[in-house]
């Protein structure tokens, strides 16, 4: 809980958004998937970098059951299945800019004694 200016807020109202920003991959998933309104799974693994098939799947699937991420299975042959974010994604996205704004400031002020 955190209270500003006697108004309370709830960590994470969402119900495990908080638990999932801290997995490895998550942020760089939700930048990657942004950027464009689809992404194949290949796709998004060469934007990562290192990361393994399992551990792509897994964070897929986690912020596809917290309505992050919304996967789309096209019926061709080959098979095609694209990912996205959903609104409810690009508004975390967005919502992200000024903490990774902040983060880019902050220690370069605290270095200089700034505050």
């Amino acid at each position: 809980m955190i209270r500003i200016d006697g108004v309370e807020y709830c960590m994470d109202p969402a119900g495990g958004i908080a638990d999932a920003l801290g997995k490895k991959w998550t942020l760089p998933l939700i930048g990657i998937l942004g950027n464009r309104p689809g992404h194949r799974f290949h796709e998004i693994r060469e934007g990562l970098g290192p990361i393994g098939a399992k551990a792509l799947t897994d964070r897929l699937k986690e912020l596809s059951e917290l309505g992050l991420v919304a996967r789309t299975a096209f019926e061709q042959v080959p098979p095609r299945v694209e990912y996205r974010l959903t609104a409810k994604g690009e508004s975390l996205r967005r919502a992200l800019v000024p903490l990774l704004e902040w983060a880019a400031v902050e220690p370069m002020a605290r270095a200089s004694g700034a505050r």
